[in-house]
This record gives C-alpha cells, sequence and structure tokens, in this order.
C-alpha cells in the first residue's frame, strides 16, 4: 500500500491494530513500512504503544454473514479508545525499514509540515498460519499464489 501525506493537510490515521483488518490463525502478520522521506511528528510519523503486542487483537473487521445486517462488513466488538498519552512518536529516516507485528497499536498524526510524506507498506504472514475466511479482504478465485503448500 502506497501512504502519500499532503503538505499542511495530509490526514492522520487513527489508532488502530493491523491485525483488525488481516487476521491470520495463528497470528503471525507482521507489517512492513517504509519511509521515502523523513518522518518526524511534525510531518506525521509513526507512533506506537509499547508493550501493546502482548495484548491480542482487540477488535476485527469481518465479512458478515448475516443477510440482516447492515452492511457487507462488521465488527465483532466496538471500537477501543486509546489514551493520546501512551503513543510514543517514533521519527525515523528515509530508507528506514519498521517492522509491526499486527498486534501492536499504531497511529500517525496529520502532515503539519510544508513538505509531502510519503510512504511504502505491505504485510507478510507465516506460510503456516491461515488467512481467516471472515477477513473482509479476500483473494479472488483463480488468484494465482506465490507459493505452494
Amino acid at each position: 500500500m502506497y501512504i502519500y501525506k499532503n503538505p499542511k493537510i495530509g490526514g492522520e490515521v487513527v489508532p488502530h491494530q493491523d491485525s483488525t483488518y488481516l487476521y491470520t490463525e495463528p497470528n503471525t502478520l507482521i507489517g512492513l513500512w517504509f519511509p521515502l522521506d523523513d518522518c518526524s511528528a511534525e510531518n506525521g510519523c509513526l507512533s506506537f504503544i509499547p508493550g501493546s503486542h502482548t495484548s491480542g487483537t482487540h477488535r476485527r473487521m469481518m465479512r458478515s454473514s448475516d443477510p440482516e445486517s447492515e452492511g457487507p462488513i462488521v465488527f465483532d466488538r466496538p471500537p477501543v479508545l486509546y489514551p493520546s498519552s501512551s503513543f510514543t512518536p517514533c521519527p525515523v529516516p528515509k530508507g528506514s525499514c519498521v517492522v509491526i507485528h499486527g498486534d501492536v497499536v499504531h497511529k500517525s498524526d496529520q502532515n503539519r509540515s510544508s513538505l509531502p510524506r510519503h510512504a511504502y507498506t505491505f504485510h507478510v504472514m507465516d506460510v503456516a498460519s491461515k488467512f481467516s475466511p471472515d477477513n473482509w479482504l479476500q483473494s479472488p478465485v483463480g488468484f494465482p499464489l506465490l507459493y505452494s503448500d
């Protein structure tokens, strides 16, 4: 995924866990985040809740199997409110690789600087894990795999 934050107005990414959206069984999800610009508090660097990787997945976003639901996507629990004081900013230079466990609670604030902020991220999981069949995001039938069992 490519992330672009416009100068002065680049939006925030609210606190979340990647496992909310990309749940694996067992949980082996890892996010790899590559800043293409130096990241600072001013331009919306990542911030983390230290130790949150040990707290489990707080909430899941899933496909609904209930025809009476309000839409095709549902959450299994209400949103969690994390105190702002719990977060530690993590400024990093461009070209770094930030490794994020799927259960780490993280966010990024808006870009208040005069320069854009670019980053690239992707997620990996252990081949022995299963991508949950009720995850909201699923590969289409016939999608070519990069590996075989």
